[in-house]
């Protein structure tokens, strides 16, 4: 079983990876990759808040509210990337 802390050190690995591959996404590749890795980082955030014990993640709402918000968020960047680059010529 994973201890309290190394649910925490998980969840800040997480956060500094998605921090990192965003912009390099971006930059190197295309704005609409960075957009679908950003909604898939918030969908894998989305789950780990579901399984994560709930004294594991500090916050004042529900779990069930989190995970739904996180979700919907996730499919709502996933829909709207098709035009992350609306201003290219392509």
């Amino acid at each position: 079983m994973v201890s309290r802390r190394g649910w925490r050190t998980w969840a800040l690995i997480g956060v500094l990876a998605t921090v990192v591959a965003v912009p390099l996404a971006a930059v190197l590749v295309s704005p609409t990759l960075a957009v679908l890795v950003l909604a898939l980082a918030v969908a894998l955030a989305g789950g780990f808040r579901a399984v994560a014990p709930e004294d594991a993640i500090p916050g004042g709402r529900s779990r069930t509210f989190d995970v739904v918000f996180l979700l919907a968020l996730a499919v709502s960047l996933g829909y709207l990337s098709r035009w992350a680059d609306a201003t290219s010529s392509g």
